[in-house]
């Protein structure tokens, strides 16, 4: 879905009333006030939407139950039990390299489509400041709600202080403010098509895909992050994709399944 399109009707989505109190309750309540959405006192009330529930004391999306190809199983970011977030990402590392890092230097990073979290958390592991853009709100009560949780645990809280999450629509009538320099390294990681054989697609990211739909405005989203200051402009694709406009890249850097295109200032 296009920034600046997305209004509280259009969110097919519930909110399951917590059973107890505690932070993550105190978001989700918090949350629902400001999109006015409706409460539920099961999952599964409302068989065509998605419900927002309180999962071990974490916010999770549970996708709705006419959609039985997308499992029952909550959607949840979790920086301290998911495994994708164990390991610190490396210099060697196509992400590393794409966004410049060089012996101990550590550029800044804007990620414009911060989605679930996963680049955008490996940056600040290796030592980035990461000023993490999300637009969908439903997916930044998830994001916002992971990062304040890493921020009270002692091995993580290092790497969530060096997370500034920002909500917003850069494209959109209100903008949110975003700081950059000479420096700036901006990252860009548009959703992909799903896949036809949706079997080699792992069910968060089903559900995520199914929420948020895809980026029809990803190349206007690179224009406007091309007339920002920076050093260097960075679009993560698979092997096989175009690039993101007609301006060919300075450079890719290419790990498995991936393909990292980076336009210099």
């Amino acid at each position: 879905m296009a920034i600046g399109q997305l209004a509280v009707a259009s969110l097919p989505v519930v909110a399951c009333r917590p059973e107890v109190d505690g932070a993550a309750a105190g978001r989700l309540q918090a949350f629902v006030a400001t999109w006015g959405l409706d409460w539920v006192e099961a999952p599964g009330e409302s068989p065509a939407r998605f419900t927002l529930v309180i999962d071990q004391g974490r916010i999770g999306l549970i996708p709705p139950r006419d959609r039985p190809d997308l499992g029952s199983l909550p959607l949840v970011i979790d920086f301290a039990d998911d495994p994708r977030f164990a390991r610190p990402l490396a210099r060697k590392d196509a992400l590393a390299r794409a966004t410049g890092w060089k012996g101990g230097y550590r550029p800044p990073v804007v990620d414009l489509t911060t989605g679930l979290g996963r680049d955008a958390w490996a940056l600040a592991s290796g030592g980035c400041e990461v000023t993490a853009v999300e637009r969908h709100p439903v997916v930044w009560l998830l994001l916002t709600d992971a990062i304040e949780r890493a921020a009270e645990d002692p091995a993580l809280a290092a790497i969530a202080a060096r997370i500034e999450p920002v909500f917003g629509d850069v494209l959109g009538a209100e903008p949110p403010a975003l700081h950059a320099s000479e420096e700036t390294v901006w990252y860009l990681d548009p959703m992909f098509p799903e896949r036809k054989k949706s079997a080699l697609v792992k069910k968060p990211m089903r559900i995520f895909h199914q929420l948020v739909g895809e980026d029809p405005d990803a190349a206007a989203l690179f224009a406007w992050a091309r007339t920002q200051p920076g050093a260097r402009w960075v679009v993560k694709r698979s092997p096989g994709a175009p690039t993101i406009d007609a301006t060919t890249p300075d450079i890719d850097y290419r790990s498995g399944r991936l393909r990292f295109d980076v336009y210099l200032g």
